[in-house]
């Protein structure tokens, strides 16, 4: 009888998950927020459905068939070898059932993978245990982990009730911010381990493997606030490692990317701190970044992490503390790409004076940024970027002045022939042509992304033989695509132009149209 009561309880529920209201507790897919997720929901329903069809009507005939041929009403088993015509309609019907549901299914996949034509491009990076985010479209970088409540609310023995914490283990400290009715596109990677970036409203996930680029998109019609986890096991710390995604309307969203820049600005790392400064700011820091792996009075965790209290490094040379911690190792992150250098100083310093330790001595964060490769000199390098930016618009200036009459005068020769387009012409229509086709991969300002896109600043392809670049191009190269059959030649000439007297580089050569056409003409 229980047994009975429990398959009547699991039908029941089956039944409302079947159906298409959204409970919390749903057996169903839920719709989503946008076009791609309510395309899935319907190709779901869609397969679903026909599977109960055939299910109903297989074991309809089966459970029929039992029942009117049994044996207690005198029928008797049938002796037969085969039925070809039996066999042909068991074959030809299966087999249209399994077209009908790949062409909806198809049209499906094909729909998430269409990332082009997007309107910005946001790179995701997953990091044990957090999230790392780029616009590669306007230079806002930062990190996304778990909220501070929902942190202190999972430490054991916190004596915290979860329930009291809002969207408890589902908030983060900065959230993922994108504008409402724009293409988005997504490239993901990881630094570390395999994770996994999920949005069930967005209505579709992406792995984020180290060493390898992932794609995805989406267009967001509604403004809200969407929430999702990492949904691969990556560690001790998956379960903490929330994804908060909030869709504002355009001109909210111009005012957000305005106030992040304008808040964004490094820290004075110039500036000396007081100890207490460093130790009070240092504690804050530690317990964000920190208190996970070593816990929150330094013991670590046996065999798996080190404790601080008592720790030879912690204790030992500050320096080679500084430089585990900048550089990570094993497990350990590198911090140095994650927290700035007064960040840096603050939380070497804490651990060295607190958490059973008293060494009594601090790094001060100028001393820090020195162990900063990438930020070692940053005044110089500064000066030196706005010296050349200087120098490129003198160059600029004089290649117009130059070269204008020449373009003006321009006109077409014979079957439909142009003269050589001036130089600067070609570098103004290619920044167009770099920020429609390239900025995505290899950024707004030919940076290009680390250990995935190469920099086009100083790449010996671009300051190298135009004909090598032109035929890379041309042909394409790995993940790069054959711009040959994407670009027109005007296109095609005006990009490679322009990579190559602007985005830092001043080789002073251009590509004229009229080759690229001989070129493309001799593919075809």
């Amino acid at each position: 009888m229980k047994k009975t009561k429990q398959l009547f309880a699991c039908l029941g529920l089956m039944t409302l998950g079947l159906g298409t209201a959204q409970a919390d507790y749903t057996l169903n897919l839920m719709k989503g927020v946008t076009k791609v997720s309510n395309d899935i929901y319907d190709l779901h329903m869609l397969i679903l459905w026909i599977c109960v069809f055939i299910g109903v009507g297989v074991f309809g005939v089966m459970f029929y068939s039992i029942y009117h041929h049994r044996k207690s009403k005198g029928h008797q088993a049938a002796q037969f070898h085969e039925n070809t015509t039996v066999e042909i309609i068991w074959t030809i019907i299966p087999t249209l059932i399994l077209i009908g549901m790949a062409i909806p299914a198809t049209k499906t996949l094909m729909e998430l993978d269409e990332v082009q034509d997007s309107d910005m491009t946001i790179k995701v990076t997953g990091w044990q245990w957090k999230w790392e985010y780029d616009y590669l479209d306007n230079g806002i970088h930062f990190f996304s982990s778990l909220d501070e409540a929902s942190n202190k609310a999972r430490q054991p023995n916190s004596g915290i009730d979860p329930r009291s914490v809002p969207h408890y283990l589902l908030n983060v400290d900065k959230p993922l911010v994108i504008p409402a009715k724009k293409k988005i596109r997504f490239l993901f990677t990881a630094k570390d381990v395999i994770h996994s970036w999920w949005v069930p409203d967005l209505g579709w996930k992406k792995d984020a493997n180290p060493g390898f680029i992932n794609e995805g998109w989406t267009y967001v019609e509604k403004p809200g606030t969407y929430r999702g986890q990492c949904t691969e096991l990556c560690g001790k710390d998956h379960a903490f490692m929330p994804i908060v995604v909030i869709v504002k309307e355009q001109a909210d969203y111009d005012k957000w990317v305005d106030a992040t820049l304008n808040g964004s600005e490094k820290a004075d790392d110039s500036k000396p701190q007081t100890h207490e400064q460093l130790m009070a700011e240092g504690e804050k820091v530690y317990e964000k970044s920190c208190v996970t792996c070593h816990q929150a009075k330094g013991q670590g965790i046996p065999n798996t992490f080190p404790a601080i209290t008592g720790s030879k490094v912690v204790t030992g040379d500050i320096k080679a503390q500084a430089e585990l911690i900048l550089k990570g190792k094993g497990m350990m992150p590198a911090f140095g790409s994650q927290l700035n250098a007064t960040e840096l100083a603050q939380v070497i310093t804490y651990t060295r004076n607190a958490l059973g330790n008293k060494v009594g001595d601090e790094i001060q964060p100028a001393a820090v940024a020195e162990m900063l490769p990438k930020k070692a000199g940053a005044k110089t390098e500064a000066k030196k970027e706005e010296k050349a930016a200087v120098e490129e618009e003198k160059t600029a200036a004089k290649v117009e002045k130059k070269s204008g009459k020449a373009a003006k005068k321009a006109a077409k020769k014979g079957d439909d022939k142009k003269t050589d387009v001036a130089l600067a012409d070609l570098v103004a229509d290619g920044k167009s042509v770099y920020e429609k086709n390239c900025s995505s991969c290899h950024s707004a300002d030919g940076a290009g992304l680390p250990g995935v896109f190469p920099a086009l600043k100083a790449s010996k392809v671009v300051t190298g033989d135009i004909n090598k670049q032109v035929e890379v191009m041309m042909n394409g190269k790995g993940m790069m695509p054959a711009f040959g059959t994407m670009l027109s030649a005007d296109e095609f000439a005006a990009v490679v132009t322009y990579t190559r007297n602007e985005l830092g580089n001043s080789v002073g050569d251009s590509l004229q149209p009229s080759a690229v056409k001989s070129l493309q003409s001799a593919k075809k």
